[in-house]
């Protein structure tokens, strides 16, 4: 069994790399009242692998769709600040972590940028608006605690994704395996890369979301819904949801809005977003 102690222990060890310091520098900027383009260009300058994948991504079909943009300048006005700050952590916590020893690294990473953009719809479905970008960037990031553990107990995960491989579901796997699962681990990561609080419980929480934290049960429900769509392992292949009776579905789109809901389009929107993840995945490893 592996403790928190013994996990932090391999963390602090290096084990995993640190987060580009273009990465801290963007969010750091962004988050200034005075921020300008002309800062956000400086700091991307730094890093002219992590620009040409922001500018591969404001050319996919994501954000297509007003003409092609031949430079970060228009990327940056077209997309936003706020945007521009989470495709560029998602995109170097794909490069940074890549896919442990013994994951799928691209179907995690597809699973985990489609439950992204699908809890930033929802969020828009939900008329909260003003957490749309936050609930991309905790989607993205809500498993990077698999490649964290893969990559920190390589040995000890083998067990994990043999158990995953014969019908258990990972959550149950990795406690059953480690007694420590990617949920925790994954917050454990976050919190030593100096993450929001906000961001660090929502990986947290993910899989066990309290009835009136909506973030967790935004994340929680994206997943299953994509994981009926990019399956993780056997388990995942005859998994069903049935949205009107579970409860992160009413946690998230409670009241009236739950009611006139077009549950029919919300499912071929993910469908969408599946598709935009595999373009996202495909910009992000090319860096």
């Amino acid at each position: 069994m592996i403790t928190r102690e013994q996990f932090v222990s391999r963390l602090k060890a290096k084990t995993l790399p640190s987060l580009p310091l273009t990465v801290v520098a963007l969010g750091e900027a962004v988050q200034d009242e005075r921020c300008s383009v002309d800062r956000i260009l400086g700091v991307l300058s730094k890093d002219p692998p992590l620009s040409a994948t922001l500018l591969r991504l404001a050319n996919s079909p994501l954000y297509a769709g007003e003409g092609s943009v031949m430079d970060l300048r228009t990327a940056v006005l077209r997309l936003g600040f706020d945007a521009i700050a989470n495709l560029g952590t998602g995109a170097a916590v794909i490069r940074t972590l890549k896919g442990g020893t013994h994951l799928d690294a691209l179907r995690l990473w597809q699973h985990s940028v489609a439950v992204g953009l699908t809890a930033k719809g929802v969020c828009v479905l939900a008329r909260r608006h003003g957490q749309a970008e936050t609930a991309f960037l905790t989607g993205l990031l809500h498993d990077i605690g698999k490649v964290a553990l893969d990559t920190c107990f390589p040995e000890e995960y083998q067990g994990v994704l043999q158990a995953v491989a014969e019908g258990s579901y990972f959550v149950d796997a990795e406690r059953a395996v480690l007694g420590l699962d990617h949920a925790e681990a994954g917050a454990l990561l976050a919190e030593s890369w100096s993450f929001p609080q906000t961001i660090v419980e929502v990986i947290r929480d993910h899989h066990d979301p309290r009835p009136e934290d909506f973030l967790p049960n935004l994340i929680h429900l994206c997943d299953l819904l994509v994981r009926t769509r990019i399956p993780m392992g056997p388990a995942d292949e005859r998994l069903m949801v049935s949205l009107d009776e579970h409860p992160a579905f009413r946690a998230v789109l409670a009241g009236a809005l739950h009611k006139d809901l077009d549950v029919e389009r919300l499912t071929f929107s993910i469908d969408d977003e599946v598709d935009h993840a595999m373009a996202f995945v495909e910009a992000a490893f090319q860096a």
